[in-house]
């Protein structure tokens, strides 16, 4: 019998998995690919490699993820990326710094802009940005008056950190979290230096350390007697387990329970959930247009992107390079053949005007639609108060992990937050 059975090798069921088995608990993680990283899965071609997503570290040693990777002794060295390249309406490359060095800078910005965001951001608390994220950013916008350069400041921080492209519906609260979070702890994003699979490697020894992994094994069902969790349904067999965790999204979780197993309002809640999508174009370069680290920002269509062979040696061969780019979409524009392509197109164009070499490197394009780049979107009518939280009501024993819970903060973050809650839950609940 296992302490633990968690289904899906994700980055946040294989932290939480490694927490659990240096606590000494004895853990069983279930996988139905054979790859760890879940949607952030790495794919190799002639050399190059990628990873979905641009997985990334948010607040770099200050945030979630790395305080997670210090319990575990993992530690990995960080590429910051604080500063970014706008690629402006009026075809204009602008930079823009978000952390350190030059906090809150923009080309953009007039010293009045300045000025006032710093007032902004000394005069945002904590029961203030809680009364805002049921509010659009766009009415925000309106109602404090603020400028077109800081709209567009906020705009960018916005498409990254929520992965919504509409201001009409981001939440005003979530981005002004963000934005003073960044500021405070002047820290914004960064990548390992190595790369993230020393990172699961090091995860995945760790979870063998006091269990073992299985890869290929897909999960029948969820089984539950008299309101607690003893295990799950694997190739007809039942594997015993005193606490079950789904690392899976939560529209995939109410499918492995049994009907009645837990609360009306709580399956509703997870079959409503609406997924942020994407677009994903990984460009192999032949030679080397670009030699600094951080992000761009395209404006139209609204994406962000990376060279990730500048942030780490391991994604393109010798004296080559690897772009990626994401374009964060609704479910219903990844449905449209005609949508995309045009998406993908503007994004080539957007490259080549910003950085005209780009024009005579490209060596191969691989463009591919991810229909749930989060498993629930950030948005102002889908707030922490409307996602499930991180125990299933009614059923002892079983919990929710990952970017579908009631976890704070935003993209890149809230996944690795829900890993600490559910943590404390668990160890607590056992020790009581």
């Amino acid at each position: 019998m296992y302490d633990c059975i968690l289904l899906g090798a994700t980055l946040p069921g294989m932290t939480l998995g490694a927490m659990l088995a240096r606590a000494g608990w004895k853990v069983l993680m279930l996988e139905r690919k054979r790859v760890a990283g879940g949607r952030a899965a790495p794919w190799e071609r002639d050399g190059f490699l990628s990873l979905p997503g641009i997985p990334r570290v948010r607040y770099g040693e200050k945030g979630p993820f790395y305080r997670i990777c210090k319990q575990l002794g993992l530690k990995p060295l960080l590429v910051p990326l604080n500063q970014a390249w706008v690629l402006d309406t009026d075809q204009k490359v602008r930079r823009i710094t978000i952390g350190k060095p030059g906090i809150l800078r923009a080309d953009f910005f007039s010293k009045w802009d300045w000025v006032f965001a710093l007032r902004l951001l000394r005069s945002l608390k904590g029961e203030t940005l809680e009364d805002m994220e049921e509010e659009s950013l766009e009415e925000w916008f309106v109602r404090n008056n603020i400028r077109g350069s800081l709209q567009k400041y906020l705009k960018v921080l916005a498409y990254e950190s929520t992965h919504c492209t509409a201001p009409e519906k981001i939440s005003a609260g979530e981005t002004l979290r963000c934005f003073q979070k960044a500021f405070r702890l002047r820290s914004y994003l960064a990548y390992p230096r190595e790369g993230w699979i020393p990172i699961l490697e090091g995860l995945e020894r760790e979870i063998e350390n006091h269990g073992e992994i299985r890869w290929r094994t897909r999960v029948e069902r969820i089984e539950i007697k008299e309101g607690k969790v003893t295990g799950v349904r694997v190739g007809g067999e039942t594997l015993e387990a005193s606490h079950v965790v789904c690392a899976a999204p939560c529209q995939q979780l109410v499918s492995l329970l049994p009907e009645g197993a837990t609360t009306k309002e709580f399956v509703n809640l997870c079959e409503k959930a609406v997924p942020s999508a994407a677009l994903i174009v990984d460009l192999a370069l032949k030679n080397r247009i670009f030699h600094k680290k951080g992000l761009w920002f395209f404006m139209d269509p609204p994406s962000y992107g990376t060279f990730l062979s500048n942030l780490c040696h391991r994604h393109a061969p010798a004296g080559k390079q690897l772009a990626t780019f994401v374009c964060p979409c609704s479910p219903e524009e990844v449905r449209q053949p005609e949508v995309v392509r045009a998406l993908e197109k503007k994004i080539e164009e957007n490259l080549r005007k910003a950085l005209p070499r780009a024009e005579m490197a490209v060596e191969w394009k691989r463009s591919h639609v991810v229909r749930m780049l989060d498993s629930i979107a950030i948005q102002s009518d889908q707030t922490r108060k409307d996602r499930p939280g991180y125990r299933v009501p009614n059923v002892e024993g079983l919990f929710l992990v990952g970017d579908s819970t009631c976890a704070p903060g935003a993209t890149m973050e809230m996944e690795y937050e829900s890993v600490l809650a559910c943590y404390e839950r668990m160890t607590t609940e056992r020790d009581a």
